[in-house]
């Protein structure tokens, strides 16, 4: 990883966020300043800005670790000029104390490297008094609450279109791999054209990963979004469960294209219950487009069927005795689509 990848962001954070950021510094600045009697909100208008967060939920943790370090800081910081007074080498001690009582209590690194922050502060800015230290925990819970009002009140950012697109989007993907892994079993195909569609299936999974931490984002957004969690809460269960889903189909499929690859010969071309199976696969491939359609999301990766009837998958496959030299890979085919079936369509099938 480049240095330059340690310090900037893959994209931007949305400009609101930065406008609340301001925003929530000057309001804490402004009310802590009169009431608490100072020309230096500091911990106030740290804490707000800590605690602006992409959702209120994160909000309220940033509330929570930020209030959390104040205390125990400002404490290290009374207990240590209580012992030693107020030597230039204060800070030092106060600095050592906070971050070794972070690793004794396995706090997190940010949470440690916050009460230290904290400490130092409460000795450089002013003298640790008892009344002192008490007006600093204040100022910042005050900070934390308007941060944490702002973030709720001012337009809270509903993760939804991330969410939707990337669910969308491996849906899409895993119906163009079925659908393809149907079309390399109805002709001769290559070994290059098998191991590329044999990769593209792998890489679902990661497809698979991206799309769980978008709809995660989506759950942490709408958690204490009071004004929009019950708009959009039917769109979130939507792609909750259809990502159940498609994580079962992103595992059979990726079955599906590694025996394909491994055990696919000109011989398959020539056989009967090969051509069934190919049918049923482009057939799984066009049923999962109509079940991602039917949830309101694009399959990227190919328009949507024609076709409103669901399912098409539901013709049985007719076998005749298998071959000798392919019964391993058509019945190991034949029950991962059974098992395909079953997650598209919702319908359990008869062993």
């Amino acid at each position: 990883m480049s240095i330059r990848a340690n310090v900037r962001a893959k994209r931007r954070i949305p400009f609101l966020q930065v406008l609340k950021s301001i925003g929530a510094a000057l309001a804490a600045w402004l009310i802590a300043a009169p009431l608490f009697q100072t020309d230096q909100p500091v911990f106030a208008a740290i804490a707000a800005i800590i605690v602006v967060q992409p959702s209120v939920n994160a909000s309220l943790g940033k509330a929570l670790e930020r209030s959390t370090a104040t205390i125990i800081g400002v404490a290290i910081a009374l207990g240590a000029s209580l012992i030693f007074g107020s030597p230039p080498w204060l800070v030092l001690i106060a600095i050592a104390a906070a971050i070794t009582t972070g690793w004794a209590f396995k706090l997190t690194p940010a949470t440690a490297n916050q009460i230290a922050i904290s400490a130092m502060l409460s000795i450089v800015i002013g003298a640790a008094t008892p009344d002192y230290a008490l007006i600093r925990i204040l100022e910042t819970v005050l900070g934390a609450v308007i941060g944490i009002i702002i973030n709720a009140v001012i337009v809270p950012p509903v993760a939804l279109a991330p969410a939707k697109n990337a669910v969308g989007t491996l849906g899409g993907n895993i119906a163009q791999v079925l659908e393809d892994l149907g079309a390399v079993l109805s002709r001769r195909t290559s070994g290059e054209v098998l191991n590329d569609v044999y990769w593209r299936a792998r890489h679902l999974r990661a497809e698979l990963t991206a799309a769980q931490a978008r709809v995660t984002s989506l759950q942490e957004s709408l958690r204490f979004n009071m004004l929009r969690r019950s708009k959009h809460r039917p769109a979130l269960d939507t792609l909750a469960n259809l990502l159940e889903r498609l994580a079962v189909l992103t595992t059979r499929t990726i079955g599906i294209a590694r025996a394909i690859r491994d055990k696919c010969d000109d011989s398959l071309t020539t056989d009967a219950n090969i051509g069934e199976i190919s049918d049923e696969l482009k057939r799984a491939g066009h049923d999962l487009r109509i079940v991602v359609r039917d949830a309101g999301l694009d399959a990227v990766t190919a328009p949507h069927p024609t076709t409103h009837e669901m399912p098409a998958l539901t013709k049985p496959i007719r076998l005749s005795r298998p071959s000798s030299k392919n019964w391993v890979l058509e019945g190991f085919l034949v029950e991962n689509l059974r098992l395909v079936n079953e997650e598209i369509t919702g319908i359990l099938t008869e062993e």
